[in-house]
């Protein structure tokens, strides 16, 4: 999968492009039937599907509200696309100059590169302020050649699968309705730095990754899986997602007890897959109290995939 930055780098190298456009903030089950059309049809025919995406959400523009907090971030959703097999991957940079593009420039962008089609789902809009709908691509698209696909919404208990609904189930904690929706467990993907060694100190070494900015559960102990670079083996661990009040009170982190390890990691990028909300966190009197904790946390973790198993 090739990964570009602007559309024009695409112009003059391709032809037979399938596009799928849109925001496709948590790549959920909607945007995978948009995005796997793409990849289907460029297969059929011999050409390359490509995901036109953006660096920021669109809605920093065409609002004056605060925009959404991302469910991944940059590196996440390259996670998952490379996951599908797509092509191309264009981080378009949605500025003033883009964002006032009229609906038939911006089709004109897209025939300049060569699409010959292209896939949106059902609610997409497009040109400056969000002037056309899939109706209108689809009839402008027929003066370029090109044919546009309107996909339609995918459904469950009776709503439409969207982003809102996943940021909102991710913010209130319920992680298992969000995976349904997703089709995948929430995930954090960062770098191992070095922190404080408390959690060393205490019997229960961590790896600690900085909170960026996106959209996170809850804070509290999270029961968890990680991958990590170079490994082969997919190991169980106890996350804690928070300000970690009792030790370094404000600090946001997110530390990963992983168990049965002890290799040297710090640097090594790592996956941590949220599986179950253990409990919220909380300020302890004493390390002694937080050890005891950690301890029944991990105890609990334990048991719970014993059980599964």
């Amino acid at each position: 999968m090739k990964i570009i930055d602007d559309i024009f780098q695409l112009k003059g190298k391709n032809h037979d492009l399938c596009v799928a456009i849109g925001a496709f903030d948590g790549i959920h089950e909607g945007h995978k039937n948009v995005i796997e059309g793409a990849i289907k049809k460029a297969k059929k025919i011999g050409g390359k599907s490509v995901v036109f995406t953006f660096d920021k959400h669109p809605k920093n523009f065409m609002s004056q509200k605060t925009p959404p907090k991302l469910i991944n971030s940059k590196e996440e959703k390259i996670h998952l696309l490379r996951k599908l097999g797509v092509d191309y991957v264009i981080f378009q940079k949605f500025d003033k100059h883009f964002s006032s593009l009229t609906p038939l420039e911006f089709l004109n962008l897209l025939k300049t590169i060569r699409t010959r089609e292209i896939f949106v789902g059902f609610n997409f809009r497009f040109g400056a302020g969000g002037a056309a709908t899939v109706e209108d691509m689809i009839e402008m698209g027929k003066t370029y050649g090109m044919v546009v696909n309107k996909i339609n919404p995918v459904t469950l208990d009776k709503k439409v699968v969207s982003s809102t609904l996943i940021r909102k189930l991710i913010t209130c904690g319920e992680l298992e309705k969000a995976k349904k929706l997703l089709g995948y467990n929430l995930f954090i993907i960062g770098n191992v730095v070095h922190g404080k060694k408390y959690g060393r100190q205490m019997g229960f070494p961590t790896a600690n990754l900085k909170l960026i900015d996106k959209i996170y559960p809850p804070f509290g102990i999270y029961g968890a899986r990680v991958q990590i670079e170079g490994y082969d083996k997919i190991y169980d661990c106890v996350v804690n997602i928070g300000k970690n009040p009792t030790l370094k009170e404000g600090e946001l982190s997110v530390e990963t007890h992983i168990l049965n390890f002890s290799d040297y990691i710090y640097g090594k990028k790592v996956i941590v897959e949220l599986i179950q909300h253990l409990r919220s966190e909380k300020k302890f009197k004493s390390i002694e109290e937080l050890k005891t904790a950690i301890a029944s946390d991990v105890l609990i973790w334990k048991g719970y995939l014993k059980n599964k198993d």
